[in-house]
């Protein structure tokens, strides 16, 4: 196929495809709208403000959870309805060269829900709403776009080798299902098959034309990047020249954000379109491979798109307002103050050995504002400090606190340095950094909360140290029993308004942490900690953020970052915020 004819569809596709997902967007966002609102009612009636990862028992604990759990499983099924059943029928009829009607092909993908409604329909919901997006495919919905495995728990898979070798595995296998069974879909909506009929029609079309399919979708995707690229770096060529020329301070902001906004804009509104595009180029190698003939591309006589050229206008008119409020606003809504602190995750981070006295003397050295530990309970009654549920990778002994008392734990040497209690972590914490402690593993519960809140009392340290805990539960009976101390709350999931918890501290994971949420958070008069933060781009974009601090191991990375941040640059300031680098 020539290269005209791989990139003349796509293009003269765009504005129908604009309009489809302009549409589909309103569609949408009205039922997400509505579900959020009725979900947002029932946590309201249950007493709560969010369900988030460490009370995930609610949702199948009461009433109220079966009822929204109901809900969002309705909503990704409309998701599939319309993202991608109606999608697929639009761009069939598109490659038809009919003129589509959008409202009928999303009547059709909700009527076509009824093909789904079967074993076989279930596993393509399910593999479409939870894997697609996690391994990010094509045959996936924005409902779940931001899906992932939460970064502590890769972590872990990347630094064991038996977990690292078991998810590439898993990775490679739910690919290669997912492309022996991209057809199936479009053999159910275009050539009325049921389920089984095209998952077997899907297979047979995939082996018979394996290579020329990979070859196909590569160019393709290799082309879409490229283009998208080229057309970004095209509209980043007046930010260029405007450095060339002198001018005032408000000025040269003024251009600066616009000329960044644009090319921002492309890049946007090249991954837009970027799951349409894909799915438009599976239903034409569909065409082809059912056909067994050359696809052929169908001329169309030039004309104006209205929709395209009113996008354009729109996009360039919201460019201008806002750089005129940005250049006019430039150090509050820029953040050009790094007030954003860093906590030492695990005492010293990589800076010393994990949860030692070591790590908090390195980590207030290197001017950490704070250290996380972790502590967990011996078989005595003491408590000891210790991330894993045993000893086996810091010290090579394969038992838990709870199993050894305190004399066996402090045999134990962690690179040399002995496993310390909270006592002696708080001693070495006073007046140097606050003690973000924990509550950690099998042990933690309320004796835990009681013992820790006793003991940090007789330290005489309760404005030193904020008690920190992935469980719900522990954090809310020290608000109730012990409400003069500070609390954190770790969450990596989080529905509902997460920042009307009752806790002082939220510590929330990396892809959870937007910027609403952070505005939400101290809107509410509370802080944010973002959680854990380890890589260089990462610290870049959160340290230069709104977050009160991040917890990372890179202790003196983010030190180095911190400095490099105060001597940005105007144009540095606003590529960055433009682009959120890291996002």
């Amino acid at each position: 196929m020539k290269l005209k004819n791989r990139i003349l569809p796509f293009y003269q596709a765009i504005p129908k495809l604009l309009t489809f997902k302009f549409v589909s967007f309103l569609v949408l966002g009205l039922i997400t709208w509505g579900v959020s609102l009725l979900c947002g009612l029932l946590l309201g009636l249950s007493g709560k403000a969010a369900v988030s990862s460490g009370d995930l028992g609610f949702l199948f604990t009461h009433w109220q959870g079966y009822v929204m759990i109901a809900l969002l499983l309705l909503t990704a099924v409309i998701y599939v309805a319309v993202e991608l059943n109606a999608l697929i029928v639009y761009s069939a009829k598109l490659l038809n060269g009919e003129k589509p009607s959008v409202w009928q092909s999303i009547k059709g993908g909700f009527a076509s829900l009824k093909k789904l409604m079967n074993l076989r329909g279930i596993v393509v919901i399910l593999y479409a709403v939870i894997l697609a997006p996690i391994l990010g495919l094509v045959f996936s919905v924005s409902l779940t776009s931001t899906f992932y495995i939460p970064r502590f728990i890769m972590s872990v898979i990347k630094s064991t080798p038996f977990f690292a070798i078991g998810y590439t595995v898993v990775v490679i296998l739910l690919t290669v299902v997912a492309v022996i069974y991209c057809f199936i879909l479009h053999g159910a909506l275009l050539d009325g098959m049921t389920m089984k009929e095209a998952g077997v029609n899907s297979r047979k079309l995939v082996k018979r034309n394996l290579k020329n399919f990979l070859f196909e979708f590569l160019c393709f995707l290799v082309i879409a990047a490229l283009v998208i690229v080229l057309l970004t770096v095209i509209a980043a060529i007046p930010l260029l020249i405007v450095q060339l020329i002198p001018m005032g301070e408000t000025a040269l902001r003024f251009c600066d954000i616009l000329f960044s906004l644009i090319p921002m804009f492309v890049l946007m509104f090249g991954i837009f379109l970027s799951v349409s595009f894909c799915i438009l180029k599976l239903t034409m190698l569909y065409k082809k491979y059912s056909t067994e003939g050359e696809w052929q591309y169908q001329k169309q006589e030039k004309r104006r798109h209205p929709v395209l050229i009113t996008a354009v206008v729109l996009v360039l008119i919201l460019c201008v307002a806002v750089s005129v409020i940005g250049a006019n606003n430039f150090d509050a809504i820029f953040h050009t103050q790094i007030t954003t602190k860093v906590i030492a995750h695990r005492a010293g981070g990589v800076e010393a050995p994990e949860n030692t006295v070591k790590g908090i003397e390195v980590a207030y050295e290197l001017g950490a504002m704070g250290c996380e530990i972790d502590i967990q309970r011996t078989s005595d009654g003491y408590y000891v400090v210790n991330h894993d549920a045993d000893f086996t990778r810091v010290a090579g002994v394969s038992k838990t606190p709870e199993e050894m008392t305190l004399s066996e734990v402090k045999e134990l040497r962690v690179d040399g340095e002995p496993v310390p209690t909270l006592e002696e972590m708080l001693d070495a914490s006073r007046d140097k950094v606050i003690l973000f402690v924990e509550l950690k593993g099998a042990t933690a519960d309320d004796q835990m909360a009681d013992d820790a809140v006793r003991i940090i009392k007789e330290k005489g340290m309760e404005d030193q140290t904020v008690l920190i805990s992935l469980k719900y539960d522990i954090l809310d009976y020290i608000e109730q029993k012990y409400p003069e101390m500070k609390t954190g709350y770790l969450a990596f999931i989080s529905f509902g308004e997460i920042e009307n918890t009752p806790f002082d501290y939220l510590a929330l994971e990396e892809e959870i942490s937007t910027a609403d949420t952070i505005d939400a958070i101290h809107a509410a008069g509370k802080k944010i900690m973002i959680w854990t933060v380890n890589e260089e781009d990462d610290i870049t974009y959160y340290m230069s953020g709104d977050a009160d601090a991040i917890i990372t191991d890179s202790v003196k990375l983010s030190g180095e970052i911190k400095e490099q941040l105060s001597k940005r640059s105007t144009l540095e300031i606003v590529i960055q915020k433009v682009f959120g680098l890291n996002q």
